[in-house]
């Protein structure tokens, strides 16, 4: 049932390349949306994510404060409100993989203009309420944020 769960949350991750990053600094909240995609894990369940921030958005600054963040991805494609919610812990990636992500031609290089942060959740919300208000199923990941390396 577990491993079921955790296929549908990197499914529906798979589906999207956008999602709302919402971080809390000293100045109070900021949120915006970015692209994301999910990266490949061993046993198929791309639960860990890479954003796409742009070197002018102030929420760059706030991770340099505080680490934990909040992606929402709404599933624009149904017609009752159905979301996912991911909490977890963002660190700027150092050598980010520019192939991966569909940036238009730039004059220059792509790590001029943005950031690439990684997103290593600790718990995710899965929110369908075509299943009735409050349906909920939630995987809760403690361990795998404080473990995952430095990228």
């Amino acid at each position: 049932m577990l491993d079921e769960l955790r296929d549908r949350m990197a499914s529906f991750l798979a589906r999207y390349h956008v999602c709302v990053l919402s971080v809390n600094g000293s100045p109070g909240a900021w949120a915006m949306p970015v692209r994301y995609h999910p990266l490949p894990e061993a046993g198929g369940h791309a639960l860990v994510v890479e954003c796409l921030l742009p070197h002018w958005a102030d929420g760059l600054y706030y991770l340099e404060q505080n680490s934990q963040v909040m992606l929402v991805i709404w599933e624009a494609d149904v017609e009752a409100l159905r979301w996912l919610q991911m909490q977890g812990r963002a660190q700027p990636v150092r050598r980010p993989d520019w192939q991966r992500w569909p940036l238009p031609n730039h004059a220059v290089p792509p790590e001029a203009l943005y950031r690439v942060v990684r997103v290593t959740p600790w718990r995710i919300d899965l929110v369908d309420e075509g299943r009735g208000w409050g349906a909920r199923e939630t995987l809760e990941l403690d361990g795998m944020a404080a473990a995952t390396p430095d990228p």
